[in-house]
């Protein structure tokens, strides 16, 4: 563990230099997380490290009693609020399949994508995220470095928008047998943002509005290439351009309908 912190070295004490002017407390319950879940406190320091660089005024926002979001951010008089939950390296391990080391180049590997545990993690996150005036954002991150590398990048940000998809076959029924050719669909299974609409059955509804937008933070990864995940209909939009060097992916009119396909802005 000791060499993970030391190859995070700048980052972690970037960090201790940007919370000593907000307390010693706020100092004090970062080395703890240090101490019990490093991952998590490097994370935490990259994110911030990483929204420093698109020239956002990062502040604590988090009560050190009641918890909430980590960290509240303004930029060209505009606010926004990000909450930072990481995926170990041995969570990211059991559900990817993957090794956190360099694979071999003959090596062929296969692997899953996180996609449910993501869910998991926003579903968890929703709740932090109410009664808040502004948008705000969650960051998944990881410091595991092929998850990072393979499983954190546009695919996984579009299944969050559409659930994983499935391969599907039109069946004649009189011969008992495929017709035509195969197409996605999707049953909207760990779909962040949509759902079918539980009174209706057959319309989509929207669900955890308080989660603005998702960034997937591969950490662990270099170049770090983080991407964003628009929601479609929030109850405060976030403005991406805020955060101009990371490409956002969003819905496309008509996903009410059943028509899902998604746009990179």
């Amino acid at each position: 563990m000791a060499e993970l912190i030391s190859g995070y070295s700048v980052s972690l004490s970037e960090q201790r230099v940007w919370l000593e002017p907000y307390g010693k407390q706020r100092l004090k319950r970062f080395e703890d997380l240090l101490k019990s879940n490093p991952e998590g406190a490097i994370c935490e320091a990259e994110t911030r490290k990483l929204l420093s660089e698109h020239k956002v005024k990062v502040e604590p926002y988090e009560d050190l009693s009641s918890g909430g979001p980590d960290f509240r951010c303004t930029k060209d008089s505009k606010c926004f609020y990000v909450e930072v939950t990481c995926i170990s390296k041995d969570t990211a391990a059991k559900k990817t399949g993957l090794s956190d080391e360099l694979p071999k180049p003959s090596r062929v590997q296969r692997f899953g994508l996180p996609t449910q545990r993501i869910f998991y993690e926003l579903r968890k996150k929703a709740s932090q995220c109410r009664n808040l005036d502004e948008p705000c954002i969650v960051a998944i991150c990881t410091l595991h470095f092929q998850a990072g590398c393979l499983c954190l990048g546009k695919m996984a940000a579009e299944h969050l928008l559409t659930g994983t998809p499935n391969v599907t076959f039109n069946i004649d029924s009189s011969r008992g047998e495929a017709v035509g050719s195969p197409y996605q669909s999707t049953e909207l299974q760990d779909a962040v943002y949509i759902r079918p609409d539980k009174t209706s059955g057959t319309s989509i509804e929207e669900a955890r509005r308080t989660i603005s937008g998702v960034l997937l933070c591969p950490f662990g990864s270099l170049p770090v290439e983080v991407v964003g995940v628009l929601h479609p209909n929030p109850s405060h939009p976030f403005d991406r351009t805020l955060l101009p060097k990371i490409k956002f992916c969003r819905l496309a009119e008509g996903y009410r309908t059943g028509r899902f396909t998604v746009e990179w802005i």
